[in-house]
């Protein structure tokens, strides 16, 4: 089964005040590390970056001063609008990934993993099983109760599926926004496999985000793949 890959990259970046996947990590965009990862995993014919409307050429003269072979198309009002215009972007790829821009330290081996898990199951999804215990607590911010954490997983990206799954997604969903492409497969009724992700895959969301994963880069223990796609 032919796999290409989605990498959303859309959002407002309000909490962190500026365009974080244009934002400098380890003297390349956040987007560059992602795309360096996909590249690397060899399992991809096509790649679309899907950014906001007015972001579009920033976006694209990024990909193009690195050299990178992606498209970039413009993404909708909801993280799920956006997942939609890269279904149809991608053409016929019977497996399509999709992949946050926020989660730069993604690995070419995850990629890899998420798009295999696909093809045997129709759907997978990364992410890592809650070691913390788990509170619950009230608006004031008073612990209310101990949730057991059996079974529990905090969700990553990448998220793979068969593309007949998303598109009959994208029919039940209609105007509905979900947090995730898996909660849209979910909802039709359908399995979702988790894999196991990686504690590195971290997503950049505020400020400190970004100062530790540049602290990550610079200390190396996050690299930029080698394997570039040029």
């Amino acid at each position: 089964m032919t796999a290409a890959l989605a990498i959303l990259a859309a959002g407002a970046s309000t909490r962190l005040g500026q365009d974080k996947v244009l934002a400098d990590l380890g003297g390349q965009p956040v987007l560059a590390w992602s795309l360096a990862a996909a590249a690397a995993s060899g399992v991809f014919s096509d790649t679309v970056v899907v950014a906001p409307k007015a972001s579009v050429d920033r976006v694209a003269d990024a990909i193009r001063r690195g050299d990178y072979a992606a498209r970039v198309i413009a993404g909708g009002p909801t993280r799920t609008a956006s997942s939609w215009a890269a279904l149809d972007a991608l053409g016929d790829a019977e497996v399509i990934a999709i992949h946050d821009a926020a989660r730069p330290f993604v690995s070419p081996a995850l990629f890899a993993r998420a798009v295999e898990a696909a093809r045997r199951s129709g759907a997978a999804a990364a992410g890592l099983p809650l070691a913390e215990t788990v509170r619950r607590a009230d608006e004031a911010g008073v612990s209310l109760e101990e949730v057991q954490r059996d079974g529990l997983w905090a969700a990553q990206t990448p998220q793979a599926f068969r593309r007949e799954l998303l598109a009959r997604a994208r029919t039940a969903a209609g105007e509905r926004a979900y947090t995730d492409d898996a909660a849209a497969v979910t909802a039709l009724g359908e399995k979702v496999v988790m894999i196991p992700g990686d504690r590195r895959n971290l997503k950049i969301t505020t400020h400190e985000d970004l100062a530790y994963a540049r602290e990550l880069a610079d200390k190396g223990l996050a690299a930029i793949a080698a394997s570039l796609s040029r």
